[in-house]
């Protein structure tokens, strides 16, 4: 038993004993009582994190009468957040500089640091579609949910007139969205989603009709096209599927998508919330694709500022005043730091560190599964995203499994698979943990995660894990 928590940085997962003469009265009321919020998951954890020193975060956890405690290599970043890892600390010279000068206008009024950011964000749009930063406009908002909901708005009223109050193309009714996507937590854009979880008890939007296809597959696409035609005003797909799986397109799919959208005169909307940043380049589609619409988010507030942002082609949408108001829209202050982050993401050639990077780690994440088909059915992923399909009794224990990967020294995320009954069984996709690294994280961590990730499994692979008995690791 420790008594300084301090000691925690060395010890090894999953843990030892604290005693509860070393922790102060809030953590002690966090791990008995929560830390006040609402329980709106419906389950959520009891761990809770007190500090981070690199890319490692110090997780206690109450386990029956003791407190115990450990070091986890953080692969997450806080759903994906936390693009520069232990290097955020270099921006606080950035940071001091901005809380001193920066003032508190709101977006009424005109920026030198806001237009900072929009041009970068323009340039690195515009480097990766193959287009120029003068064909696109954009605005920032708080979060992914806001800059997709707005993304739906801009393809509603693309043909609307104000004065008459009518659509160019009334019939144009369809939104056509993909088994498994996830595209934010408002009532809006909790159309977008297949999950009755999420949806039923919700009002729906009884003058569009959301359509599902398959995500990636060419076959479901010519038939949702082929269906539903002309109708069809907005496609919205994920640059790589997320919470469906982690699944990757193949670009034979985004160019036909591309193609089919222009020939029925669908606005093509591309959610990049998730994948910003982390898959070997700004967006995780194919080089030279171009959507009408795109949005992104989560990372580009570096895990310190609620900010998204949606930018379109300036010759295919238009912005009608109003709609893109936000309280929040790129403070001076944020889009200062922000812009200097992504100034050292691109100068310091971090875009191909994560494509090989990436691609060296799941090659052996790869490796180390084969050993475990009953754990792992599939490693999937793009730059440093990457998913761990789960298997057999593991497919649907995705927190089981994210749990015991954090009493081993990993911090990860679930992403709950696509398991539509409408689908085929073997279409479905089961629970998969994703992680997703810091663009600046040492491979020797990567090399040490593997190692736990490989314990953790072996302990998994020699018990009844799948119900939590006789678990090698403390549960």
């Amino acid at each position: 038993m420790v008594t300084d928590l301090q000691a925690l940085w060395r010890a090894h997962p999953p843990g030892v004993e604290v005693g509860e003469a070393a922790l102060d009265a809030d953590l002690l009321s966090c791990l008995d009582e929560g830390d006040g919020v609402a329980d709106h998951y419906g389950g959520r954890t009891g761990f809770v994190f007190l500090e981070q020193r690199g890319d490692r975060s110090l997780v206690v956890e109450r386990r029956g009468s003791g407190v115990w405690g450990w070091n986890a290599i953080n692969l997450t970043g806080g759903y994906g957040t936390g693009i520069l890892g232990a290097q955020l600390a270099g921006l606080g010279p950035a940071l001091q500089h901005a809380l001193s000068r920066c003032s508190t206008t709101n977006d009424e009024f005109q920026s030198v640091e806001r237009r900072r950011l929009a041009d970068t964000v323009k340039t690195l749009v515009a480097r990766h579609t193959g287009s120029d930063p003068s064909d696109w406009e954009l605005t920032f908002t708080s979060t992914g949910t806001e800059a997709n909901d707005l993304a739906l708005q801009l393809a509603y009223v693309d043909d609307f007139d104000l004065a008459s109050g009518m659509h160019a193309a009334p019939d144009k009714d369809v939104v056509l969205c993909c088994h498994g996507a996830w595209h934010g937590w408002g009532l809006h854009t909790a159309q977008a989603l297949d999950r009755r979880h999420f949806t039923d008890g919700l009002p729906r939007l009884s003058e569009r009709r959301f359509v599902f296809m398959r995500y990636g597959d060419e076959r479901e696409l010519e038939r949702a096209f082929a269906e539903h035609g002309g109708r069809i005003r907005a496609v919205l797909v994920e640059g790589v599927l997320g919470d469906g799986g982690v699944v990757v397109a193949p670009d034979a799919w985004w160019t036909r998508l591309r193609q089919l959208c222009d020939a029925h005169g669908a606005t093509l909307i591309d959610d990049e919330i998730l994948t910003w940043l982390r898959c070997g380049g700004p967006l995780a589609l194919p080089r030279g694709i171009s959507p009408d619409c795109l949005t992104i988010g989560k990372s580009l507030g570096l895990s310190l500022f609620p900010l998204s942002a949606v930018a379109w082609r300036r010759d295919r949408l238009k912005i009608r005043p109003g709609l893109g108001v936000r309280t929040f829209n790129a403070r001076p202050f944020q889009a200062a730091v922000v812009s200097e982050a992504l100034q050292r993401i691109e100068g310091d050639g971090m875009f191909t560190r994560a494509a090989e990077v990436g691609d060296r780690f799941r090659a052996r994440l790869t490796s180390l599964a084969g050993d475990f088909p009953g754990i792992v059915r599939d490693v999937r992923g793009k730059g440093l995203f990457i998913g761990m399909e789960l298997a057999g009794g593991f497919a649907r224990k995705g927190h089981f499994m994210r749990d015991a990967l954090l009493r081993g020294g990993v911090m990860s995320e679930v992403e709950s698979g696509t398991i539509n009954r409408r689908l085929a069984k073997e279409d479905r996709i089961n629970e998969t943990i994703r992680l997703t690294p810091p663009l600046t994280i040492p491979e020797q961590e990567l090399d040490e995660a593997l190692v736990r990730i490989h314990r953790v499994f072996m302990a998994l692979s020699s018990s009844d894990a799948t119900t939590g008995a006789g678990h090698a690791l403390p549960v």
